[in-house]
């Protein structure tokens, strides 16, 4: 129904307007990117769900922490993440020294 509408809206613009076609394009192009969005906050829900519920096959699992470890990291702070960085820095530092020798 929600398309239909949109779709009779976007033939009224292609007629009223010399523009119509473009605002057309990008009312659907908004509509589809707002239906994916919509759809990907529904998966990460269920997918925690079926977590919480231990539904998960190991592959599904093992997935779902991965991401959860990458969504973590992002959420670190900055003072957190400079004390990370620099301890990266020391090793890689030190394996530099190791291999040159």
């Amino acid at each position: 129904m929600y398309f239909l509408m949109l779709l009779l809206v976007g033939v009224v613009l292609c007629f009223l307007f010399p523009y119509g076609p473009i605002l057309v394009g990008g009312i659907i192009f908004a509509v589809v990117i707002d239906q994916y969005r919509q759809t990907m906050y529904m998966r990460e829900d269920i997918l925690a769900i079926k977590n919480h519920l231990n539904l998960m096959s190991k592959e599904e699992l093992n997935s779902y922490e991965t991401d959860q470890t990458y969504k973590d990291i992002d959420r670190i702070s900055s003072e957190r993440m400079d004390v990370i960085n620099r301890k990266i820095e020391a090793e890689l530092e030190r394996d530099n020294k190791n291999k040159k020798t």
